[in-house]
């Protein structure tokens, strides 16, 4: 019995400590993937990085569309293990990752997809200027990275705005 708490402790710190490192898990919306897809020009080949994934739903929607190297950035063990379900059974190569955004080495993204909360686009922010080669794209979910111009915004009435971004 003991164990059996001990498991579901540290599931639910996993999933605590993962929200105040980044964002709660609140997944991209099922309808909103087709629309981001079809708002970035994601070349096969690329290695696209989706920060704080979740269930890696828009990395593996990605990989099969488009055939990019996707990985799947993920603090929440439980989220972690339904992304590498997900993973599975999509019969995708996404690359699940266990581990914390900020310590990840970017350097070979060519796109970079972000649904985070605000602050912590402003805690990144230095990370992605400083490892992200010129040219890679970088997309934010819902709100904009302050202080950087978007290439593009997608935004349409009753929808929540997609900004994409081009590192200088």
């Amino acid at each position: 019995m003991y164990i059996l708490f001990l498991i579901l402790f540290i599931l639910i710190a996993s999933t605590a400590y993962a929200a105040n490192s980044g964002a709660p898990w609140v997944p991209t919306k099922k309808k909103d993937i087709e629309r981001f897809l079809n708002f970035v020009d994601l070349k096969p080949g690329e290695k696209f990085y989706e920060l704080g994934c979740g269930d890696a739903r828009l990395a593996i929607a990605a990989a099969k569309k488009f055939g990019v190297k996707a990985v799947g950035v993920e603090l929440s063990i439980p989220q972690v293990v339904v992304a590498f379900i997900r993973n599975r059974l999509a019969k995708t190569e996404v690359k699940i990752k266990w581990a914390n955004l900020f310590k990840v080495d970017l350097s070979d993204a060519d796109f970079v997809y972000m649904f985070l909360m605000p602050e912590t686009y402003a805690k990144i922010k230095p990370k992605l200027e400083r490892e992200l080669k010129p040219g890679t794209r970088v997309a934010s979910y819902v709100w904009p990275v302050v202080g950087w111009e978007a290439e593009k915004v997608l935004h349409e009435e009753g929808r929540l705005d997609i900004f994409l971004y081009r590192i200088k």
